[in-house]
């Protein structure tokens, strides 16, 4: 009996061990990639989810964060650059995209995407119009995000690792208010953070 015992103790730890790297929802499951989620604030009293907005009246449309506390925002998908498991582990490149169509800019997909630096307040906001599944070149390199560990929630980066060849400007993701509007954009590493978490939809 004691013979089993070790063998049965080493696999408790192996599957432990392993859950540590998945990205937990709220409710302590691991997110995947056949399931729609909300991304809520990991600070529930500071503002709501994540939506569509149009800056400048232009498209493709920007990811902004609703100023309504208790707002869930619109549920997004998740795509894993490998397709062998649908469980999603932090610090790996990943696809976001809203799980919904719009009227407005209907002719730009709904996945998310870093655009260029904006000219006046430079700052590199997140935009669509990006594709999920294409990865290993500079063109789809601003189409992945991670998801890392932050104290006991999360945070969203950007730091690619699709593209072997490619330098990537890493960042982390966070909100940057202009007039009263709150669009989610990179800052360095050594700014504020915007914790976040998982809540299915």
């Amino acid at each position: 009996m004691k013979l089993l015992l070790f063998p049965i103790f080493l696999s408790i730890i192996t599957i432990s061990a392993a859950q540590n790297f998945y990205v937990l929802d709220t409710d302590g499951e691991p997110i995947t990639t056949d399931r729609q989620y909300y991304i809520v604030p990991g600070n529930t009293d500071v503002a709501g989810g994540f939506t569509l907005a149009g800056r400048n009246g232009s498209c493709p449309l920007n990811i902004a964060q609703s100023s309504q506390l208790g707002d869930s925002g619109i549920p997004v998908t998740f795509t894993r650059v490998s397709q062998d498991t649908v469980t999603i582990n932090y610090d790996e490149d990943v696809n976001i995209a809203f799980s919904t169509s719009t009227a407005t800019c209907e002719q730009f997909s709904t996945v998310w995407r870093l655009a260029e630096a904006d000219e006046v307040f430079n700052r590199a906001y997140v935009s669509t119009g990006g594709y999920t599944g294409v990865s290993g070149n500079q063109e789809s390199l601003n189409f992945w995000f991670r998801i890392e560990r932050h104290m006991e929630v999360y945070r969203l980066a950007f730091c690619p690792t699709v593209c072997h060849d490619c330098n990537p400007t890493c960042g982390l993701l966070n909100v940057d208010i202009v007039e009263e509007q709150r669009w989610l954009s990179l800052f360095r590493y050594d700014e504020s953070v915007l914790p976040v978490q998982f809540r299915k939809a």
